[in-house]
C-alpha cells in the first residue's frame, strides 16, 4: 500500500473532523510562531540562554522581581501586539459546529480567548492577569506591562499591600495549575478526537494527553511541521505548515 502524500493526509484529517463530536485540541508553540509570538524553545529561541532562563523561574523572579520584568515585558509586548492566526480560526469554527469541546493550550498569549475559543485551559497560564505575591489580589497586568515598555514603571506593587505583582504564568520550578490540568484530563476522557496543532510533543504532563485520548478510544490527528514522537500512534500526522492546514479545513468547513 503506497503510503499517503500531503495532500490526502489533509483530505483524511478534514474528513476526521467532520465525522467527530468531541473534539479535544492541544495547541503548542506552532500555532502561534505563525501570529508573529517566537518559539522560546526552538533553534535559537530564548530558553537557550542559561542566564535568561534563571532570571525568568520562579526563583529568579523571588530574587528580583525587577529584572523578571526587565526581560519578561519583551516577551509580553509580541503577544499584545499578536493578532489569532486561521488555526486558531478554524478552532472556533469547530466550535461553532458544535465540535469542539475543549481547547487545552501550552501557550500564555490568549490568542484562542481574543479568537473566540469559549472553553480554554491554560496549562502554563497567561500573561494577562496577576496576583500580589503577598495578599493575592488580582490585576489585569496590561496597564503594567505598558508602563514598564516606556520606563515609567520598573515592577508592578500591589494598591493593597504594596508587594510585587507576579503575572499568572507558570514560571521554571512552579507546577501546572491543578484546575486546568484535571478539567483538561476530564474533557480528555470524553473526547472522540485529539486534534493536536503546533506541538512537538515534547513537555510533558502536556505530552501525556494525546495517549490518554488514545487510551479512551479516541482517534488522534496531529498537524506539525516537525515529526513527533507520536505520530505512529496518530489515526493521520499532517506534516504540514498549520495556517496552511487550517485554511483547506476551514473552507471544508464551510
Amino acid at each position: 500500500m503506497e503510503a499517503m502524500n500531503d495532500i490526502e493526509k489533509t483530505q483524511q484529517a478534514i474528513d476526521i473532523l467532520r465525522k467527530s463530536r468531541r473534539i479535544v485540541a492541544l495547541s503548542g508553540a506552532g500555532i502561534s510562531t505563525e501570529a508573529g509570538i517566537p518559539d522560546f524553545r526552538g533553534p535559537g529561541g530564548m530558553w537557550e540562554d542559561p542566564a535568561l532562563f534563571d532570571r525568568l523561574s520562579a526563583s529568579g523572579f523571588s530574587r528580583s522581581p525587577t529584572e523578571f520584568y526587565k526581560d519578561s515585558v519583551k516577551l509580553f509586548s509580541k503577544f499584545a501586539k499578536a493578532q489569532p492566526t486561521a488555526a486558531h480560526r478554524l478552532l472556533v469554527r469547530l466550535q461553532q459546529l458544535g465540535k469542539m469541546q475543549a481547547v487545552v493550550t501550552q501557550n500564555i498569549d490568549g490568542l484562542h480567548q481574543a479568537a473566540g475559543s469559549a472553553t480554554v485551559y491554560e496549562l502554563h497560564g497567561t500573561y494577562r492577569t496577576g496576583r500580589c505575591t503577598k495578599c493575592a489580589a488580582v490585576y489585569e497586568m496590561a496597564e503594567f506591562y505598558s508602563e514598564i515598555e516606556s520606563g515609567r514603571l520598573e515592577v508592578p506593587l500591589c494598591s493593597l499591600c504594596g508587594a510585587p505583582i507576579k503575572p499568572d504564568v507558570v514560571l521554571f520550578e512552579e507546577l501546572l495549575p491543578v484546575d486546568a490540568w484535571q478539567s483538561s484530563l476530564e474533557a480528555v476522557e470524553k473526547c472522540d478526537l485529539m486534534l493536536v496543532l503546533g506541538s512537538s510533543l515534547v513537555v510533558y504532563p502536556a505530552a501525556q494527553l494525546p495517549v490518554m485520548a488514545l487510551s479512551a478510544g479516541a482517534s488522534l490527528v496531529i498537524v506539525n511541521l516537525e515529526e513527533t514522537d507520536f505520530d505512529r500512534m496518530a489515526t493521520v500526522s499532517v506534516r504540514e505548515k498549520l495556517g496552511e492546514f487550517a485554511e483547506a479545513a476551514l473552507a471544508a468547513l464551510q
